[in-house]
């Protein structure tokens, strides 16, 4: 898998599980709160989410690739991500996420999105730990960041996290 995006994220970039997102807001109430209505769905593995208030224009790549070829990047931080059978991955912005969650109940499919849908396919399902690389270059706008994939057997046994990176 090697899918490329362009985002403005509004501060903040999330990559979310379409069925995680739709489990969760089945049975919970969106929390207008950040972090804390963020937290409980990336410490159950349905979401990645990335503070980018230094630049909210993002240039990324989500892989399961090998790092040797991409150079300058520091690595942020690791999460557990869970992909269901047949799930999508979502890239959306702060703005989208809210709207789905707490418009549509996690529903991506009722959403009608205000820019280019960014959604990864064809998956393999089980946990991965989600590997966030960033970098800023002096020339350019944008922030820079790789989301690398690693596929396990079982979930990592990382304890719950109580706040999300910024870069």
């Amino acid at each position: 898998m090697q899918k490329k995006f362009e985002k403005d994220t509004d501060g903040v970039l999330l990559i979310c599980s379409k069925k995680g997102l739709k489990k969760y807001f089945s049975k919970n109430t969106f929390n207008y709160n950040y972090p804390d209505g963020i937290l409980p769905l990336i410490n159950k593995g349905s979401v990645i989410a990335l503070t980018t208030e230094s630049s909210e224009d993002i240039k990324g790549e989500l892989i399961d690739l090998s790092m040797n070829e991409y150079k300058g990047y520091k690595l942020y931080g690791e999460q557990n991500f869970f992909i269901e059978e047949e799930d999508e991955i979502y890239v959306l912005s702060h703005s989208e996420f809210t709207q789905i969650c707490s418009n549509h109940h996690g529903d991506i499919d009722a959403f009608n999105f205000w820019d280019k849908k960014i959604v990864v396919d064809n998956l393999r399902s089980g946990w991965a730990t989600a590997f966030i690389y960033c970098k800023m270059r002096s020339d350019s706008m944008y922030l820079r960041t790789i989301i690398q994939f690693i596929y396990t057997k079982e979930r990592f046994p990382y304890p719950e996290i109580s706040s999300i990176p910024r870069f």
